[in-house]
């Protein structure tokens, strides 16, 4: 049986070395330019364009995401598959480049039709998940939270990833 503190010493080593060491194989993708939400938003509009907005806020504090999830997310293709209240599936991708959002968009197919490689990371989740983490004070320790009852599934590529993935869910549980 393997100790405590010996399990948690290796788990800030692999922090360590996430933060030191360039997650490989990412791969710069062009997409669609990242939607603008309108000026007349109000809250209660659909969920694409409340997203949209929440994207342009994340953007514009990018110094203040935490170093472990900009590494995690870094310059990925993430796939986002939504099951919305009226049973409809909001299908997004966003691309992400240095952390931030490059490119977000949404399509009508199950796959995106303007992925070239196929995303690194995919998450599956439900409309009321993701309005729980908007809503949110603190929306990484939500994220986790709904990993964790498996309300917000994750599924990424690469050693690289799934350990950042891991430790994610280690800092903020």
């Amino acid at each position: 049986m393997v100790p405590c503190s010996k399990i948690k010493a290796f788990s800030y080593f692999l922090l360590v070395l996430l933060l030191c060491v360039p997650i490989a194989g990412a791969v710069e993708i062009t997409g669609a330019e990242l939607y603008t939400a309108p000026n007349n938003y109000t809250v209660g509009d659909d969920l694409f364009t409340e997203l949209s907005v929440k994207i342009g806020h994340y953007n514009q504090n990018l110094e203040k995401v935490p170093a472990v999830f900009d590494r995690f997310v870094g310059s990925e293709e993430i796939a986002g598959r939504i099951k919305l209240e009226n049973g409809t599936m909001l299908n997004v991708t966003l691309l992400m480049r240095g952390g931030g959002v490059g490119d977000f968009y949404s399509y009508n197919t199950s796959t995106d039709p303007n992925s070239a490689f196929g995303p690194s990371i995919t998450v599956e989740t439900n409309e009321q998940t993701v309005r729980e983490i908007l809503d949110s004070k603190d929306p990484l320790r939500k994220t986790v939270e709904s990993m964790n009852n498996e309300s917000f599934n994750v599924e990424t590529t690469g050693f690289f990833r799934k350990t950042a993935l891991w430790t994610l869910q280690q800092l903020y549980s």
